[in-house]
């Protein structure tokens, strides 16, 4: 059970209702734990549309990436978010099942490298050769972009954590075919 409640959008100030709106990303779990502080629910979504839009990478790369943050740091309730928006912007339930199962050889140079730079971002493992790896492939405005990028998706999943939120439905297991 969470730790605060789990809001809805009627419960929120009249400026605030669009925040969870169908139009934005809904009444999920995170995002209504997040509405009891409406001011900061508003600035967290403002800074995820920022990095999605802004940071350097396109859609099927994001997803990679979050789900390498998510895998490496075992949250699940990220992980079962984005494994159906990552199907959705086209990344292949092989790539899905090889960041599941930390198999970095399964990409191509780039993608090893983005993958593998975020997941040890995630982990505060970051070195000189990682961060060249990386350097070798995207310019310093991706590798800013994909580092906050897996700072905000960090801090979310300690977010999760500390207020024990809970899956929408059930888990849709660390490879696509355990569903």
């Amino acid at each position: 059970m969470a730790r605060v409640p789990l809001l809805e959008q009627a419960e929120l100030p009249d400026d605030y209702q669009y925040l969870l709106s169908e139009d934005a990303m809904g009444e999920i779990n995170l995002l209504c734990a997040m509405a009891n502080n409406p001011d900061v629910l508003q600035s967290y979504m403002r800074y995820g549309t920022t990095l999605w839009q802004d940071g350097g990478l396109d859609g099927d790369d994001l997803e990679r990436c979050i789900l390498s943050v998510a895998r490496g740091l075992d949250a699940e309730y990220e992980w079962n978010q984005h494994v159906p928006i990552a199907r959705n912007l086209g990344v292949p339930d092989e790539d899905i099942e090889a960041i599941a199962a930390e198999d970095f050889d399964h990409f191509d140079d780039r993608r090893a490298a983005l993958i593998r730079y975020v997941r040890a971002v995630a982990e505060g493992d970051v070195d000189d050769a990682t961060h060249a790896q990386l350097a070798e492939h995207v310019d310093d405005a991706t590798i800013v972009g994909a580092t906050q990028l897996a700072t905000h998706y960090l801090a979310t999943a300690r977010f999760l954590d500390a207020l024990d939120i809970p899956l929408e439905g059930e888990f849709v297991g660390w490879t696509p075919n355990e569903e």
